[in-house]
């Protein structure tokens, strides 16, 4: 055998072993490295993921927390919420509430001075007159005695932080299209006026109550022509923003203001109109923290 043939031929065999380990490690480290890189980059973007979900989860939060903040905020100063709305059915408050309102309007309204004593309301405000519309331009009531005075001078003394008006019964009997457009449009400079004197102050919009029966003398009292009034002095709130009370929903029927709550007129209240009507008040008022609801009870919370 010739030796140096065989070690040659040996060598090359090495020489091509040794090549295809080194091929075989480079394909496998090339193999190692793509799996890991593969790794790293999902775990990068798994981690991203979560990052941004946490991110966008902790604006939502943020979002919620700062819209349920501002209807905190605009519930307990002026009235100015962002969209003057009809205020459901909430929590209860204390009669001690109502302490520093004033109660603003017609005759239905003057009705509170035989009444609020019996509701424990002593101090409550009532500045309102027989046959009152919203007062603009230096309007002036009268006194029982026939007196005349300012209301806005005399709402701005009384410095309510709640004001109630309610206005429309009067300027209703009058029957045509312009009668209404004359009462929005007056309603709503009484309450620039309200507004720029008493910015603090919440306003809350009372429904006009349907009477429960008419006559030829209140034939502009129909229940359609107060329900189209209604939505107007809704739709008046949203645009100052005010809140809105569907007193009508509660104290009316079908029929007209119900019979256990009304007057021997149909028209104005009894004692146990005026009652239903404060009940009506304690649950629907909007929330202030400093003033809460019986039993500490936080709607945004």
């Amino acid at each position: 055998m010739d030796y140096r043939k065989y070690s040659r031929a040996e060598a090359l065999r090495r020489r091509r072993r040794r090549s295809f380990q080194r091929a075989c490690f480079f394909v496998l480290l090339l193999l190692f490295l793509m799996g890991l890189a593969a790794v790293i980059t999902w775990i990068i973007e798994a981690i991203g993921g979560a990052g941004e979900d946490s991110q966008s989860q902790s604006q939502i939060g943020s979002s919620s927390s700062q819209i349920s903040s501002s209807q905190t905020e605009d519930s307990g100063s002026s009235g100015t919420v962002s969209d003057g709305i009809v205020l459901p059915e909430l929590g209860r408050v204390e009669l001690s509430y109502f302490a520093d309102a004033a109660f603003i309007g017609d005759s239905i309204t003057v009705g509170w001075n035989d009444y609020k004593a019996a509701a424990a309301l002593p101090d409550t405000n009532v500045i309102a007159s027989i046959g009152a519309t919203p007062p603009t331009g230096g309007v002036q009531w009268k006194e029982d005695d026939g007196t005349l005075y300012d209301p806005l001078e005399r709402i701005v003394e009384a410095n309510p932080s709640k004001l109630y008006l309610m206005f429309g019964a009067n300027a209703l009997v009058v029957e045509g299209d312009y009668v209404e457009d004359t009462l929005i449009e007056s309603y709503g400079k009484f309450i620039d006026d309200l507004q720029s004197r008493l910015p603090d102050s919440v306003i809350y919009i009372q429904s006009i109550l349907t009477p429960a029966a008419t006559d030829e003398s209140h034939a502009g009292l129909s229940a359609e022509r107060i329900a189209r009034v209604n939505e107007r002095l809704k739709a008046l709130a949203e645009e100052k923003g005010c809140w809105y009370l569907a007193l009508d929903e509660s104290l009316c029927t079908e029929d007209g203001l119900n019979a256990a709550y009304a007057a021997g007129d149909g028209l104005h209240l009894s004692k146990e109109g005026y009652m239903a009507w404060l009940e009506y008040l304690i649950t629907h008022a909007a929330y202030d923290p400093e003033n809460p609801y019986v039993g500490g009870i936080d709607p945004t919370a």
